[in-house]
């Protein structure tokens, strides 16, 4: 099994129940969904594959190297924009726009490689004060890095997963964007049956697993929603 470093964390606690219940050895690296995509059009022999993002899965459908009915979705989560208190203090910021009557330091992670980042500008450039907002960004290789800047108060504000809500607490006040009219994006990894499994019975009956209550819980107390209608009901508050 190959799957992408975002769902680890769910992962890791899923692979050691499914053993367990299964008697069985799953063996699991981490790579980058275009490792994952790399290998699968080599032919590379793989059971499951879990992609980062629906994107990456939708490539591997169109390219015949998964078996679509097969889709699973894993640990679904949103971007936040996270402010540092210490900003507030004589302000009120309400939503994203509100950034422009101060002078800011704006956080995201590379949209080059980091859906974060990615979903991050998709958002900013829907404001009327695109430009300026863009002018403040302050752009780290991922979001681990950026986390590390929001909490050194590197930045004064940004774009992170609601799944880092823990490690930031005590820090932050948090925008919705959609509260304020911007759209946004619902993120989440997807599992498949690779076209390339070996085992293959095996390898759905994992793929089926990853979408019981069992790993959604799993999911939920990773600081994820279970599934999709978990985040759209968030959403709709």
């Amino acid at each position: 099994m190959i799957a992408a470093p975002v769902a680890k964390p769910i992962l890791d606690r899923a692979i050691s129940l499914f053993e367990r219940e299964h008697d069985i050895k799953i063996f699991v690296s981490y790579e980058a969904s275009g490792n994952i995509y790399f290998k699968l059009r080599m032919n590379v022999s793989i059971d499951v594959v879990v992609f980062a993002s629906a994107e990456w899965g939708k490539r591997a459908v169109e390219e015949d190297l998964v078996y679509p009915d097969t889709e699973t979705g894993i640990g679904y989560q949103i971007i936040l924009l996270y402010v540092r208190k210490d900003l507030l203090e004589n302000t009120s910021l309400n939503c994203i726009d509100d950034l422009v009557k101060y002078n800011v330091r704006i956080g995201i992670a590379d949209p080059k490689v980091a859906p974060g980042g990615y979903e991050a500008l998709y958002i900013i450039n829907q404001s009327i004060y695109r430009d300026y907002l863009l002018q403040r960004i302050v752009i780290a290789k991922d979001i681990g890095e950026l986390t590390t800047w929001y909490k050194l108060g590197s930045v004064d504000a940004a774009f992170i997963w609601n799944t880092y809500n823990s490690t930031l607490r005590n820090i932050p006040e948090i925008i919705f964007p959609w509260k304020c009219g911007y759209k946004v994006n619902i993120y989440y990894s997807v599992a498949y049956l690779s076209k390339t499994a070996r085992d293959a019975e095996l390898a759905k009956i994992f793929v089926r697993f990853m979408s019981s209550d069992e790993v959604k819980n799993i999911a939920r107390e990773q600081g994820f929603f279970g599934d999709y209608n978990e985040v759209v009901n968030f959403l709709s508050r």
